[in-house]
């Protein structure tokens, strides 16, 4: 049986989702199809990875994952089978895969990723990944702008049934991988992070977890002109903007009864400015 996910922008509108399943069906019909999203924002490949990483670790450890945010599909850039322990995961190598790699990757390979465009990073330990090179797991005819359908679903099909995933390619020593938003902290204690995603409820996630905050002592926080002081515990605990540590264990900006994202004009894949001092109210 199995399990393949599915993430995409290519929203509900269009045939393409539809196109890809049948393509996977036809190959194995008993595999279990669940969706992730199909609401990514057009080519945001960071919105892609960023909701890949926070939805995968809930999947049983055998799960095939398959992740079309294409910009590039046609060009020279390549089809990837990433092997992790915790998942497979099959899609362009453009990105979408680094929220994934980060549990694998060393600290000090934090680095070395810029903090623009894309770096070649050797590949971790415990991870494997090979290029999707071979035709005979194609479809017969293939678009040179629908690899997900004609490519990637059918990748994972067979993956479902049983191949071997050397049979799909070359072992490749590198991927391609983004910048993830990473907290500085300034010698007062001033912790400086950044907005990743907003959510559909308009509240926005930050590269902020509770680890980082100072332990016994109130918090305020200052995000584009507006202070915040103190953590909710829920998102009914206070009126207006709020601070809350949300179920992806990072710190939230929400708006009780509203959108954060909509108060502060913040939208996906935006870096906004988060400023956390220690500060002691009497």
């Amino acid at each position: 049986m199995g399990i393949i996910t599915l993430t995409t922008d290519f929203g509900l509108q269009d045939a393409y989702v539809a196109a890809m399943k049948g393509a996977i069906l036809s190959i194995n019909p008993n595999v279990r199809l669940l969706d992730v999203s199909h609401q990514v924002e057009p080519q945001n490949i960071q919105q892609a990875a960023f909701l890949l990483g926070e939805a995968s670790p809930y999947f049983p450890a055998d799960t095939i994952h398959l992740a079309v945010v294409d910009p590039g599909v046609g060009s020279g850039r390549r089809g990837i089978i990433l092997a992790t322990p915790a998942g497979i995961f099959i899609g362009p190598d453009n990105g979408i895969f680094s929220y994934v790699l980060s549990p694998y990757l060393p600290k000090s390979n934090s680095d070395l990723l810029p903090a623009e465009g894309l770096l070649k990073l050797d590949i971790p330990m415990g991870v494997e990944v090979f290029q999707l090179t071979n035709p005979a797991f194609w479809l017969k005819a293939v678009s040179a702008t629908f690899h997900g359908r004609d490519i990637f679903a059918p990748a994972a099909a067979y993956i479902s049934l049983g191949t071997p995933l050397r049979d799909f390619g070359p072992r490749l020593d590198w991927i391609n991988a983004f910048h993830l938003p990473c907290p500085e902290t300034a010698p007062d204690g001033t912790i400086t992070g950044h907005v990743v995603y907003a959510d559909h409820f308009g509240n926005l996630v930050t590269d902020i977890t509770p680890q980082m905050l100072p332990s016994g002592k109130p918090v305020g926080l200052e995000i584009l002109g507006r202070t915040i002081h103190g953590l909710c515990q829920n998102y009914s605990q206070a009126s207006g903007l709020l601070a809350v540590i949300g179920s992806s264990g990072r710190l939230e900006i929400a708006l009780q009864g509203g959108s954060a994202a909509g108060l502060l004009s913040a939208r996906p894949g935006d870096c906004l400015r988060l400023i956390i001092p220690a500060v002691s109210r009497e």
